[in-house]
């Protein structure tokens, strides 16, 4: 018997009342026959002829030596050795073989994992849709990285969860002597987490900068490996090892990190509250220049409802009619160079 013959378990139907009773008339008794059971228990022939099948069934029963006519009770824990020890000693087998099994396929996991990098790494560009399989791929890149990591981090703040999991990550590079620039969307410095984080990062050694253009989820280790996002599929990512391509992002990468500013980690606590004025200042320049309020939104990092209650929170406070009308009164007014923004 192998784990291939495993199937749904089979065995004798469950005793009833009829068969409970003909056993306790078989205990009270030395031997009898089924017509006993007929006569004395008042047992219909059909009765008394299933019950004695039921009780066979389950060992309960054995012929006599003097007759084979005549049956004996046999012990419940006798019937239960010689109606189930062939299967326990099947089921021990199969027991030991499923941990056999185990044990067989747990030492290839190793072998899989050690091996994933390499074969992502023989495809120029690889579509990753599994979250998993990127966070690991993440995970080996940074194992493997000797000399500096690029990332950038479009939106606001991140969740807690990925920031701490991505401090650890990044204790381990810095503490290696591996050089970490990251860029953030301006919105980012408002939040407090994220604060902490870059904080905690900065004071190791890494760069942190925000941007108020928009930027791409990136990450490139070694200048020869870089993740960035799939497009309609935000929990997936693609991994490209193309040199020209590669080089293509460092070089977008380096121009925005030219066009950024240092993270105000020196005095981002007691900045939270002026957060509102300075989207506010942000959102007028791009009013002026007659972006949309998609383009704003993701330029800033922030959602589009939040956007748009910026927006219009603008045009009350200036008297505009409309969009147009508010980025023509900002620029009349001169109330870009009012509020002292970047």
């Amino acid at each position: 018997m192998s784990i291939s013959d495993i199937h749904a378990p089979t065995g004798p139907a469950r005793l009833g009342p009829l068969a409970t009773r003909a056993y306790q008339f078989a205990v009270s008794r030395k031997a009898f026959r089924t017509a006993d059971l007929i006569d004395q228990e008042g047992f219909a022939p059909s009765d008394a002829q299933a019950a004695m099948e039921q009780l066979h069934s389950y060992r309960l029963l054995s012929s006599s030596e003097d007759d084979p006519t005549r049956f004996v009770a046999v012990p419940p824990d006798r019937a239960r050795t010689l109606l189930l020890g062939e299967p326990v000693r099947n089921l021990n087998r199969l027991i030991r073989e499923v941990d056999q099994t185990r044990y067989e396929l747990s030492n290839l996991i190793p072998i899989y994992e050690n091996s994933l990098l390499q074969r992502m790494s023989s495809h120029s560009v690889q579509l990753i849709e599994d979250l998993g399989t990127v966070r690991q791929l993440i995970t080996e890149m940074s194992e493997r990285c000797r000399s500096e990591v690029l990332t950038s981090q479009p939106g606001g703040g991140r969740p807690e969860d990925v920031l701490a999991e991505s401090a650890d990550r990044t204790s381990v590079l810095l503490d290696r002597g591996v050089r970490m620039r990251t860029i953030y969307q301006y919105a980012a410095q408002y939040d407090l987490p994220t604060i902490a984080f870059v904080e905690d990062v900065t004071a190791r050694g890494a760069e942190v900068r925000t941007i108020a253009g928009s930027l791409t989820r990136l990450i490139v280790f070694d200048s020869a490996a870089a993740l960035i996002e799939l497009r309609d599929a935000p929990r997936g990512a693609v991994l490209v090892h193309e040199p020209s391509v590669v080089d293509f992002m460092i070089s977008a990468f380096e121009r925005s990190w030219l066009n950024a500013a240092p993270f105000p980690t020196e005095y981002g606590r007691g900045r939270v509250h002026s957060v509102g004025d300075d989207v506010k200042s942000e959102i007028m320049r791009l009013l002026v220049r007659g972006e949309e309020d998609k383009v704003i939104s993701r330029t800033i990092g922030i959602s589009p409802r939040t956007c748009q209650r910026h927006i219009s929170e603008i045009m009350q406070r200036i008297g505009a009619r409309n969009r147009a009308h508010a980025g023509f009164l900002i620029s009349e007014r001169g109330l870009l160079a009012d509020s002292g923004g970047q």
